[in-house]
């Protein structure tokens, strides 16, 4: 006797040494196909359950990668704002270290010019009359600015050099 099975193919009852079975009937038949098709269904539920906990898995997966790319955007953020406050600062102290440069350059030629002066003065034994003074030193000034544009240190220019501007 023979049953077809799932395919369409005829189904023998076999011994565990792979010949049919002597005295098997069609309800063994059945048995053991319905028997076989509950392991198929066990063996196929086990693969969904295993499917579905890799799908879970994978959705907590891309939960924690969103989360790490919203919170790597934040730290982005904070960075840029970060190098935008470092570049004002670094701007703004460029700006003040170049004043003071500026402020340092210049208070370093009236010492000069006054220096030259005092030391003329001094030569000459000249009374110091405000106003002359004042002239002398607009002159003076004028001279060393003039020679600091040509390249000569403020310290290079000699009382000797100057002393034509106060006479």
């Amino acid at each position: 006797m023979n049953h077809t099975g799932i395919e369409d193919t005829a189904v023998w009852p076999t011994t565990q040494f792979g010949e049919p079975a002597p005295d098997a009937t069609p309800w063994q038949d059945t048995i053991a196909a319905a028997d076989h098709a509950l392991e198929e269904a066990t063996r196929i539920q086990r693969g969904v359950q295993h499917n579905l906990k890799l799908m879970q898995e994978v959705r907590s997966l891309r939960e924690e990668l969103r989360k790490a790319h919203a919170e790597i955007d934040r730290y982005r953020g904070m960075h840029a704002r970060v190098v935008v406050g470092m570049r004002q600062l670094e701007d703004d102290h460029t700006g003040a270290m170049s004043r003071l440069k500026a402020e340092n350059e210049m208070l370093l030629v009236r010492h000069r010019v006054y220096k030259l002066m005092a030391e003329h003065y001094a030569r000459m034994a000249l009374r110091l009359d405000p106003q002359t003074f004042a002239t002398h030193r607009d002159r003076v000034l004028q001279h060393i600015l003039f020679q600091r544009r040509k390249g000569v240190l403020p310290d290079e220019v000699r009382a000797a050099d100057v002393a034509f501007l106060m006479l």
